[in-house]
């Protein structure tokens, strides 16, 4: 007979050994690169105000700075395409991005002038796109472009992923209680090595394809092939009308949500709610968001039929909490809205797959970036010019609501 640490331990190998190898690599390298990006966005943004005493004007400059990289990514993302050996581009980069890491820490040490730091992040962003371009174009490579393991892997890195964020972010920001922030930022390098370390002993062959672009080593690109590469990438993600409409909403959306989460201290002023209940806002949204995640894989609607009813869904909801009184109804609201956007983050991954060929992630990833960029720039000036949040929430949610009746028009007209 079998001990009760045996038996343990052979339903513990079992558990295990029912994922691939690249599979559990790709989950935990992602975790750990979670972990220390955690870490180090809560180190940074309290080491420019402890170090440089920034005010908000050069704070959204930094942000700004950093955004540009995504804007401008997609220039490039058809070259991306054509890489073969992914995989060491990826690690190669990953390892970059640590010593980046390492330089920013080294900025703030010996208080570099700000330009300096400026510099820096706009390399660390500019490394940052190229890192998500490949990472998402290498995923279905690393599971042989297995629909259902692509799926199973969206539904587990979602979910870790919003658990460990909540969770760092907490103990990153109870280490900042006793240490200072360059120990924080310290203690992210090693997680950004294991990270690295998990994604260089993932097994990937060079993908086998009958295209040129594939087949063949990368070529010095020119002029009129550069600028081909571009219009040709762009005509591609525009001819997936379907799931490249609803990225384009979500990019806007993504924008206007922003704006929003920015303006809510205004908001509780002007209904009469002290400041100081913000935290309890902030952790509705991040606990609603993770009980999306949690709900997700066990809803089984066509990726782009959820969006339809997504933005119908939350967008009503968030409109309502402009509209209706009562302030308990106005919590159970916002939180209704955010477990359904934290649904759509599953769903907008499992669409990215599932709608656009493998080959073609790396511009496609590009792109969303780049859409996401200046309609984050865009929203971000708004406050500058009109910042009253009870029209701006009217407004914006009704305009959300809209995009999903044309994007149900759009899917069930066609179908019928």
């Amino acid at each position: 007979m079998l001990s009760v640490k045996t038996a343990r331990e052979l339903m513990r190998t079992r558990f295990i050994d029912r994922f691939p190898y690249n599979f559990r690599q790709l989950i935990y390298g992602k975790s750990f690169l979670n972990v220390a990006d955690s870490f180090y966005a809560v180190a940074v943004s309290v080491g420019l105000v402890a170090v440089y005493h920034i005010d908000a004007g050069t704070l959204s400059s930094f942000t700004l700075v950093s955004m540009l990289p995504a804007m401008f990514g997609f220039l490039f993302g058809h070259i991306i395409d054509r890489i073969r050996a992914k995989k060491a581009w990826l690690v190669v980069c990953q390892s970059v991005y640590v010593l980046l890491v390492a330089l920013i820490a080294a900025c703030l040490y010996f208080r570099l002038p700000v330009f300096a730091l400026f510099a820096v992040n706009f390399l660390f962003s500019c490394v940052s796109t190229l890192i998500g371009a490949i990472d998402t174009s290498i995923v279905p490579q690393a599971l042989d472009d297995d629909e259902k393991l692509i799926e199973r892997s969206v539904d587990v890195q979602y979910l870790t992923g919003n658990i460990l964020n909540i969770a760092s972010n907490f103990v990153a920001s109870l280490l900042l209680g006793v240490v200072t922030y360059a120990v924080v930022l310290n203690a992210s390098i090693p997680f950004f090595v294991a990270g690295v370390f998990f994604f260089w002993r993932m097994k990937i062959s060079v993908r086998a394809s009958s295209e040129s672009t594939e087949a063949e080593p990368v070529k010095p690109v020119k002029r009129e092939s550069f600028t081909h590469g571009v219009a040709d990438s762009v005509r591609y993600f525009a001819r997936q009308r379907v799931p490249s409409f609803i990225i384009l909403c979500e990019a806007f959306l993504s924008g206007a949500l922003d704006v929003l989460l920015a303006l809510i201290p205004l908001y509780l002023i002007s209904i009469h709610v002290d400041v100081a209940w913000l935290g309890l806002v902030l952790a509705i949204q991040q606990g609603a968001d993770l009980v999306g995640s949690l709900i997700a894989p066990f809803i089984t609607i066509e990726s782009t039929c959820f969006f339809c009813w997504d933005y119908m869904t939350s967008g009503t909801a968030l409109l309502l909490v402009f509209l209706v009184p009562w302030i308990p109804a106005k919590v159970a609201l916002f939180a209704l809205a955010f477990v359904i956007i934290g649904i759509s983050g599953n769903y907008f991954s499992k669409m990215l797959f599932s709608s656009y060929d493998h080959t073609r992630l790396g511009s496609v990833d590009t792109i969303i970036r780049a859409l996401y960029a200046i309609f984050g720039i865009a929203f971000l000036l708004v406050p500058n010019f009109y910042s009253n949040i009870t029209v701006l929430g009217i407004v914006l949610n009704a305009l959300t609501v809209a995009f999903g009746i044309a994007l149900a028009a759009r899917i069930y007209l066609r179908a019928a």
